[in-house]
């Protein structure tokens, strides 16, 4: 009994001490005040967890790992401070984004660094063999688009464009052959609300404004993207953000080291996305797999508006015999045909599993970086 009521007066003195800081933030000028007290709630709750991990691992001798863990802790309190805090003046003739000056130049940096936190981690989230935090696509989207724009993701996965674009006030649709992960998609936009309250300006009279997002995601074939346009009489896409199958990576042998995809398989979760022929994972030739891409790719161009941007998250890969397969470099070159490449970002991560592959005889690196390679669709249709 004596735990329990220590563990909810623990609970109390940090709900005060949240309402301080809660009210402190308030208080200053500098601070973004929309949406600030579940903010601070997610945040928090995050860290928490966070911390809990990294004094976990410090008291079990493992300092690497608890670094490791310290060092996100660091990077989420600098992520949550750029969220909050007003940084310079809004130019009027900005045409891309909602985004000041000083925000800007943040978005320019050619890498990021980004790890999904406890919060992006349902067990739906799992069992996807290859998902992407939110927070990754949020910093694209919140770049390449402006509030009630639309964004569309050809290879959907669990929705983490949809959630990404729930959360900044974006209209999004996408396509995924898996049902399961449509359903999962589904799942995580309606157990939010959609109003876009608490993305429109912070000043009384639009804060009373309520709006209703479009978030779909369809069960059918990213080929058929002419004919979802045209039965949903959707408009013109702003900004098209996908991360297709890295090829068959997800068939590929890790060699005798316990890896992440061996533990997966342990844990009864998804190896690998599907059975289905029409999925891209599942074709064994790298060439046609290539041609599918920029045929789906080319596709996509003519649902974008004029100058939208397109970006493609994607990775070189290593083959079971040792071979590197530059499918990002590939890519790149094949779509500049009817694009305009534009940049590169390199996505690192820094909390993978890290394996002894190849060792002692051979060099074979631990990937921890994508490619999300950046195109523009021309003026006019060619």
């Amino acid at each position: 009994m004596q735990n329990i009521k220590n563990t909810h007066m623990k609970k109390d003195k940090e709900s005060e001490k949240l309402k301080d800081l809660l009210e402190l933030l308030r208080n200053k000028e500098y601070i973004r005040t929309s949406n600030l007290e579940n903010r601070i709630k997610i945040n928090y709750n995050d860290l928490r967890k966070l911390i809990r991990s990294a004094k976990k691992k410090y008291f079990s001798a493992d300092f690497i790992k608890s670094a490791k863990v310290f060092r996100q802790i660091a990077s989420e309190i600098q992520n949550f401070n750029f969220k909050i805090e007003k940084k310079g003046s809004y130019a009027e003739n900005n045409t891309l984004n909602d985004l000041t000056g000083k925000e800007w130049l943040r978005h320019t940096k050619s890498w990021v660094l980004f790890d999904g936190k406890p919060s992006d981690m349902p067990y739906e989230i799992k069992d996807h063999p290859a998902s992407f935090p939110p927070a990754l696509i949020e910093y694209f989207i919140e770049f390449f688009t402006k509030k009630e724009q639309w964004v569309f993701d050809p290879f959907m996965g669990i929705g983490s464009t949809l959630a990404a674009c729930q959360n900044l006030g974006r209209n999004c649709f996408g396509t995924e052959i898996n049902l399961k992960y449509c359903q999962y998609a589904i799942k995580r936009v309606k157990a939010k609300s959609i109003s876009l309250d608490a993305y429109l300006n912070s000043n009384k009279a639009d804060s009373n404004k309520e709006s209703k997002l479009t978030l779909k995601v369809f069960n059918r074939d990213c080929r058929e993207i002419l004919s979802i346009i045209k039965e949903n009489k959707f408009p013109p896409v702003d900004f098209c953000i996908t991360s297709p199958p890295y090829w068959n990576i997800l068939e590929t042998s890790r060699g005798g080291v316990k890896s992440t995809h061996k533990k997966r398989i342990e844990e009864g979760l998804d190896e690998k996305y599907s059975d289905d022929l029409r999925d891209l994972g599942n074709i064994t030739n790298y060439y046609q797999y290539l041609d599918t891409l920029i045929e789906i790719f080319n596709e996509i161009k003519k649902i974008l508006k004029p100058k939208a941007y397109l970006m493609i998250i994607i990775q070189n890969i290593r083959t079971k015999d040792g071979v590197m397969v530059p499918i990002a470099w590939d890519l790149g070159k094949s779509l500049s045909k009817n694009y305009d490449l534009r940049q590169e970002f390199i996505w690192y991560q820094d909390q993978k599993f890290m394996g002894i592959w190849g060792y002692p005889k051979t060099y074979v690196s631990n990937v921890h970086h994508h490619y999300c390679l950046v195109f523009q669709a021309p003026k006019k249709e060619n």
